[in-house]
């Protein structure tokens, strides 16, 4: 058994979004997102066939939702998605990176 802390380790190069799996199994994935300044795609949406618990441990971000639906995530924030909602990270603080967990079940 490792022990580890998601908020350290936090790599220095965050050209591109980092998704790191850090428990779960093949029912259940527990990933570590680090983002700055990262969005999705405009005109791209995620549609996942499983549902998404997501927390922002770390800075700020906004989730848009395909019917206008925004929500601001600040630290300490979650919110659950079910499968096939479709939504988008619309904004990432640019100043500090932000970091999440997120649980697809």
């Amino acid at each position: 058994m490792k022990k580890s802390n998601m908020l350290n380790q936090i790599p220095q190069d965050l050209s591109q979004e980092i998704f790191e799996q850090v428990g779960g199994n093949d029912k259940v994935l527990i990933e570590r997102i680090v983002s700055k300044a990262h969005v999705t795609p405009e005109g791209q949406w995620y549609d996942q066939d499983r549902s998404e618990w997501v927390m922002v441990l770390r800075g700020e971000a906004k989730l848009q939702f395909e019917h206008g639906e925004l929500i601001h995530l600040k630290s300490g924030d979650y919110v659950d998605i079910e499968a096939h909602r479709k939504h988008r990270v619309s904004w990432t603080c640019e100043e500090s990176e932000t970091v999440w967990l997120a649980v697809h079940y």
